[in-house]
């Protein structure tokens, strides 16, 4: 199921998405008037596509999560999402083949997407990997 390299890797994704987490709390940079639209009604407004997840993507932590994401290893990035999805309950230890399947499928920037973007992702991987742990794997 997961060697100690994965679930190392696992891990270390869980400390930095707590790190990610924290700043997801903290108020957004402030953004640059060139980036705001003002709409007839005179209030300014984030221009349609800045999006608060891109400014949130704009902080450290969320960077250097999502790069150490992307940096894993395509097989253990599979494995991360698939404890994650255990973690959500979205699917018990009994389905792991069929969910790290369902991992394969998922393109790389999905794969990321699903992981980075999940507010919850250390409670969900902490989780997941004390249930599979739990199931001898």
């Amino acid at each position: 199921m997961l060697l100690e390299l994965d679930v190392l890797e696992t891990r270390r994704i869980a400390d930095m998405a707590l790190e990610a987490r924290k700043a997801r709390g903290q108020p957004p940079e402030k953004v640059p008037e060139s980036r705001l639209w003002r709409p007839a009604h005179g209030a300014y407004a984030l221009a349609g596509s800045v999006a608060l997840r891109d400014v949130q993507r704009s902080q450290p932590e969320m960077r250097a999560l999502w790069h150490a994401i992307m940096a894993l290893p395509r097989d253990i990035r599979e494995k991360t999402w698939s404890v994650a999805c255990i973690g959500a309950g979205a699917a018990t230890i009994r389905d792991w083949d069929g969910i790290v399947a369902e991992a394969a499928l998922l393109t790389d920037d999905e794969l990321t997407t699903d992981l980075a973007d999940e507010p919850d992702l250390h409670d969900r991987l902490a989780r997941g990997l004390a249930m599979v742990r739990k199931a001898g794997g």
